[in-house]
């Protein structure tokens, strides 16, 4: 089984990342499962754990704004998005540079990424210097697990650090593609498409 630790302890769980190794914890919105994006292995290593299709590609999940101008083409409009609403329950599509290997995306030219709004995660995901892979806390099709001891029942014999802390509401983030001209929601969350835009327009 896994090791829980409260989420102040992020320090075992970065030093687990940096090894390739899969964690989980509680986002802003749901219980996720996590491993360091530039490790194809480790990739891998969350896939099977969650049984998840192959061709389904990964989110990403960032600590800060530097991070994610490392692996996607962000231009004026997608940095004051960034800056108003991350960390926060939006995911955008962006254009991944080509830096980033194909098989981050499963040879997609667009990258989920998203920042969380809990406090010791970014700082953890700066600590491991990379940003993560980031999904829900469940096998495929099954019903996300709701806290620490949830995950370690159904996930424990396939991560090694849980990082024990409340999630928020449970509702899936917006998802929010700026790839286009205009902005188009994909899937609706707490942050309202209107909202973005008269935020862009201050």
């Amino acid at each position: 089984m896994a090791k829980i630790v409260d989420i102040t302890q992020w320090k075992e769980a970065s030093e687990t990342l940096k090894k390739g190794g899969l964690i989980a914890f509680a986002t802003d919105t749901i219980y996720g499962i996590a491993c360091r994006y530039d490790n194809q292995a480790s990739q891998e290593k969350l896939k099977h754990a969650k049984a998840r299709p192959e061709e389904k590609s990964l989110p990403l999940v960032v600590g800060n704004l530097a991070q994610c101008e490392e692996i996607a083409e962000i231009t004026s409009r997608e940095k004051k998005i960034i800056e108003k609403w991350l960390p926060g329950a939006i995911t955008l599509i962006l254009k991944k540079k080509s830096c980033v290997p194909d098989w981050v995306t499963n040879g997609k030219d667009t990258l989920a990424v998203r920042m969380i709004d809990v406090a010791g995660i970014n700082e953890m995901i700066q600590d491991v210097g990379v940003p993560l892979f980031l999904t829900s806390a469940n096998l495929s099709g099954e019903p996300v697990c709701q806290d620490a001891n949830e995950v370690n029942e159904r996930l424990g014999n396939k991560i090694e650090v849980i990082l024990d802390g409340k999630h928020r509401d449970g509702l899936a983030s917006t998802i929010l593609d700026c790839t286009q001209d205009e902005l188009v929601v994909l899937r609706q969350g707490p942050i309202q498409l209107e909202d973005i835009l008269k935020s862009l327009e201050e």
